[in-house]
């Protein structure tokens, strides 16, 4: 009896300890092809695009090809989920201060834009996980000065 007594406070300990700890975050790592059939875009698609994402939480880099007809565009981006500065990226055309962060199952990466012009503009993307990991859907919401839109942009995941 008197050895159920020491033993109970210490397995309720470990207890609220195994309890408070977080479930693994979804593993977005991978090589990821545009899928314009199963995309819903308010702006035209690119011919194709080629996402890679390596994360090793908190760790995440983003890069990113589109085409469009015969230009390409690429895209990179380096960030921590558990950093809440912001990163700064300078375009000939833009800077934006990116944030990078976990809601749950979702990556989000948060930017604020400020064009050349001194105008201003939001953009939101919420990375998931469906059919198993084997699909990457991503739900961007922009808000600039014309006006707010939303695109789904769906990826299947290469073999590796």
């Amino acid at each position: 009896m008197n050895r159920l007594r020491m033993s109970l406070p210490l397995l309720f300990v470990i207890s609220i300890l195994a309890h408070g700890q977080e479930s693994p975050k979804p593993d977005f790592s991978g090589k990821w092809i545009f899928n314009a059939q199963k995309s819903t875009l308010q702006d035209p698609a690119p011919s194709s695009m080629t996402l890679y994402i390596d994360e090793h939480d908190p760790s995440v880099r983003f890069s990113r090809t589109q085409v469009y007809g015969d230009k390409t565009d690429s895209w990179s981006l380096d960030a921590h989920t558990d950093d809440q500065r912001e990163i700064l990226q300078h375009a000939p055309l833009y800077s934006s201060r990116i944030r990078v962060y976990w809601d749950g199952d979702a990556l989000v990466l948060d930017e604020k834009i400020t064009a050349g012009d001194g105008s201003k503009a939001t953009n939101t993307v919420r990375y998931t996980l469906e059919t198993g990991g084997k699909t990457l859907v991503a739900v961007e919401n922009e808000k600039t000065p014309v006006g707010k839109s939303t695109n789904k942009w769906v990826y299947d995941k290469q073999p590796q």
